[in-house]
């Protein structure tokens, strides 16, 4: 069978997931897909490399559902466990959960810091299969007996590279520590360098291997451009402005590398007529949420954000990604620019560049 023929319906899915994918108007799994999902169900061990965009979610939650689908949790021990570095990260894993999860009943929590503590403990004592969680907030809610992990079947690490720059692997190797000896493991990376490996050897037994995509690899659609600019703030703010007027720009997401330039060039921006908005780790949680919302549904044009945006964030239809500022490394670029371009659609990736 040749890799263009295959289907949802070649990956030993059940009829009820395969009408759930198929609802949400997929047809086709992607590469990390494909090559994932009959490794989960057959219960191995998994260690996955795949940049952002490449559809990994699916790849780990749909076995994952079919999986639990037999059998029910217990009093506040879920099933399964996923770990997530950020809280978008989470919630929209947990959206892709729901929209899978149509037609099974399994429960979900997903437990984030920057939000309700009692909603949360809420969700806990409906005694939910499968937890989403940044590390944390977790072990947060561990410390305070409201979760017991003991009864995890099956422990999803995601974007670990990301877990280790933002310096969470003490708090996952604690975590691991407190689950089952027994139990199958998936970790996603998008880089499988030294450290990760050692990480991977440490929670991973006898794991298949899956690579998608080449470190630092750019999605095929997307179009880039380098511009010269000159190196004053106010010029080079200006430049920007002059290149986004020659541009059809329908949605874009602006990053710079320091979060105090942030607000100054959003609020530039609008002072010139832009409808831009800004995105950051110093922002409440609640507003982040609220700016996220406002940018998916088309409210807001452009996004002016630090890399807490550049990861993880799926958002449809971003037509453009402007490097206000050179990011300070390749993977921070491939991340950045993978917001667009995604599932196959064409995107316009322009690096402003000073002397």
């Amino acid at each position: 069978m040749t890799e263009d023929t295959i289907s949802f319906d070649d990956l030993g899915l059940s009829p009820e997931l395969l009408k759930a994918v198929g609802d949400a108007g997929y047809t086709q799994p992607t590469p990390i897909q494909e090559k994932s999902i009959p490794l989960v169900l057959m219960g191995r061990d998994l260690l996955g490399c795949a940049q952002t965009g490449t559809g990994k979610t699916a790849a780990f939650s749909l076995p994952i559902i079919d999986i639990l689908s037999q059998g029910r949790a217990r009093a506040r021990m879920p099933r399964a466990l996923v770990l997530s570095p950020t809280r978008e990260l989470a919630q929209q894993i947990s959206e892709n959960f729901t929209t899978y999860n149509k037609f099974h009943e399994l429960g979900q929590a997903v437990l984030i810091g920057g939000e309700s503590m009692p909603d949360q403990q809420r969700a806990l004592a409906k005694d939910p299969d499968v937890i989403i969680a940044t590390p944390g907030r977790l072990i947060d809610m561990f410390e305070r007996g409201k979760v017991m992990l003991g009864g995890v079947k099956i422990l999803v690490i995601d974007e670990a590279d990301r877990m280790l720059d933002m310096g969470f692997i003490p708090d996952v190797t604690r975590i691991v520590e407190l689950l089952p000896r027994i139990r199958q493991t998936l970790f996603f990376s998008a880089t499988l360098g030294k450290e990760i490996r050692a990480l991977a050897d440490a929670f991973l037994i006898n794991p298949k291997e899956v690579s998608v995509a080449p470190p630092a690899s750019i999605a095929q659609g997307v179009t880039h451009t380098m511009i010269s600019v000159p190196k004053l703030p106010k010029e080079k703010r200006a430049a920007l402005r002059k290149v986004m007027a020659g541009e059809d720009v329908q949605s874009a997401l602006v990053f710079c590398n320091r979060k105090k330039d942030i607000s100054v060039l959003r609020n530039s921006l609008r002072r010139h007529g832009f409808e831009a908005e800004e995105l950051h780790g110093d922002m409440a949680q609640h507003r982040r949420t609220e700016t996220l919302a406002a940018y998916k549904n088309g409210d807001i044009k452009l996004l002016v954000c630090s890399d807490v945006a550049g990861r993880g964030l799926d958002i449809q239809g971003v037509s453009h990604v402007f490097n206000f500022d050179v990011p300070n490394n390749a993977e921070s670029y491939v991340h950045r620019i993978g917001r667009t371009g995604r599932a196959g659609r064409e995107g316009r990736a322009i690096t402003l560049v000073t002397s």
